[in-house]
């Protein structure tokens, strides 16, 4: 009977405790249908259920938000401010148990530093969950699908000005990305670059001006020893930016022929590969060290998925475009010296031909 008793008892507690953990949970699982049928090609089921999610999401804030300025009108709770761990501290004395899980809900979720340990900040954040930016991308990308680009835009730009309550803060880049592809399908060249530059903002590598210029001058010094010093120095670990240099090293060589600026994303894009590449490998192969290029690309042919990942994010095609780049700075010598390595150990058949091509029309000139 006692051990009846025990067991009713921790259940009642845990249905009590996993109801308030799942508040939002509707809204969630709307999204993730709305991600499926969105998957399946159902669109129209795919945008009913978008806005079901909004609608649960609007209505749980409000209860949340309920569930907590119910809970702070007592004096007992009044006297503690706006002190969320003075509140806390309350809220356990007085056994609150609904207002308590949905507090450190958000705090487990941001972190206690986030609110800056004010409790209006924490209702404030809950209130600005009221939108809900992965829906409203989800949204962007079925009109974009759809061929409706101007209302794609106005919900990417939507989910960007809430994006600071993404779930997946690195979200924000994806929408950034989105709204850059709008900007190209539109023939709006200057607003793509304008958005793939906002991209770069918190990218350390781009901004760190020195390896910039150090990458430019190892190319135009000309010196016997450049292409090795080029693949064995530099390295760049912002694996966000690759689309964004890819972009706009094609935008700078083939729309505007700025040589300077195309070489130096291309560049970056070159290391950061190469970084990201070095360090797959080596995670799967204790033995294996860099050497050189070449020792590296030949290493690349026996993962599938790493090819699949450079054939994604448009890393072969770079390769390319850098010894076309750097035949434009006046270093041939190192146009040849990759074009060669390319044409044996370039992970794709295409990409092998092109350099051969390109080493035809070099001997030609």
């Amino acid at each position: 009977m006692k051990k009846s008793f025990v067991l009713l008892f921790f259940t009642f507690f845990a249905v009590n405790v996993f109801s308030v953990d799942l508040i939002n949970e509707d809204s969630v699982q709307s999204y993730r249908d709305a991600k499926s049928f969105f998957l399946n090609k159902e669109y129209g089921k795919a945008l009913d259920k978008c806005e079901e999610a909004i609608t649960f999401r609007k209505e749980n804030v409000l209860e949340e938000v309920s569930i907590i300025t119910e809970a702070l009108k007592p004096k007992q709770v009044q006297r503690a401010g706006d002190d969320l761990s003075a509140v806390l501290k309350v809220l356990n004395e007085r056994n609150e148990k609904r207002p308590i899980s949905v507090i450190n809900k958000y705090i487990k979720l941001k972190g206690e530093d986030y609110f800056e340990n004010s409790i209006s900040k924490l209702i404030s954040h809950i209130q600005q969950k009221e939108h809900y930016p992965e829906v409203y991308k989800l949204i962007g990308d079925i009109f974009k699908l759809e061929g409706e680009y101007k209302f794609a835009e106005d919900y990417y730009k939507k989910a960007l000005d809430n994006s600071n309550v993404l779930n997946i803060p690195n979200d924000r880049f994806e929408l950034l990305y989105s709204l850059a592809e709008i900007s190209e399908i539109n023939e709006d060249y200057k607003r793509m670059e304008i958005r793939l530059l906002n991209i770069l903002t918190d990218d350390s590598t781009y901004k760190n001006k020195a390896l910039s210029k150090a990458l430019l001058n190892t190319v135009v010094s000309n010196k016997k020893d450049c292409f090795e010093k080029f693949f064995e120095l530099y390295r760049g670990n912002n694996y966000f930016s690759l689309k964004a240099y890819s972009k706009l090293s094609d935008y700078y060589y083939y729309s505007i022929q700025d040589y300077d600026k195309a070489f130096n994303f291309c560049a970056l894009n070159v290391i950061t590969s190469i970084t990201k590449i070095q360090e797959v490998i080596s995670s799967r192969d204790i033995t294996f060290e860099f050497k050189n290029i070449e020792n590296l690309l030949y290493h690349v042919q026996y993962y599938d998925d790493i090819i699949k990942w450079g054939n994604d994010n448009e890393i072969w095609s770079s390769f390319n475009l850098l010894a076309k780049i750097t035949k434009e700075l006046g270093n041939i010598d190192f146009t040849e010296k990759l074009l060669k390595v390319l044409a044996q150990f370039s992970p794709e058949e295409y990409w092998r031909k092109e350099s051969v091509l390109q080493l035809s029309y070099l001997s030609a000139d």
